[in-house]
């Protein structure tokens, strides 16, 4: 299906990965710095609770100025879900301020976790734990992803 959801995280590279999310002719696509919000763990357990649970989480991402929230939505009896991604430009940021979406996906549960379960496989094979360390900054999120992947199986 065209509208499917796909995502891609490249592997670390000096502190920095690029996310890529496309649906449609919806694209998005940039590089984030990981030494000030590294992600990767809070990712995993986002995407472990959106499989059946209810979640409400923003992920925070930095871009350089700007700051970029990815942000996943679900109720606790609904089977559909949210991925909605926000830039903010630091000096625009408030609560009186509409959040400034540059993309949106609805669908069901897993047509949000089954493309970040993907993505994090992929990413996981292509570096080893000391590369993966030395270039996000931290280490591999070992516990985290072995929940999630326990979950998506």
């Amino acid at each position: 299906m065209a509208d499917d959801l796909q995502v891609e995280i490249s592997p670390p590279m000096s502190r920095g990965m690029k996310l890529r999310f496309s649906s449609g002719s919806q694209q998005f696509e940039e590089d984030f710095t990981t030494s000030v919000y590294p992600f990767l763990e809070q990712l995993c357990d986002a995407i472990r609770v959106l499989h059946d649970g209810f979640i409400d989480e923003r992920i925070r991402l930095l871009i350089g100025a700007p700051e970029c929230e990815l942000c996943l939505q679900a109720a606790a009896e609904s089977s559909q879900a949210v991925l909605k991604i926000n830039l903010w430009p630091d000096w625009k940021r408030s609560a009186l301020v509409p959040e400034p979406s540059v993309f949106r996906f609805e669908g069901g549960r897993q047509d949000i976790v089954s493309p970040f379960v993907l993505a994090l496989r992929n990413l996981r094979a292509r570096l080893s734990d000391a590369n993966f360390e030395r270039e996000y900054g931290a280490p591999f999120p070992a516990a985290a992803y072995a929940k999630l992947m326990q979950r998506a199986q």
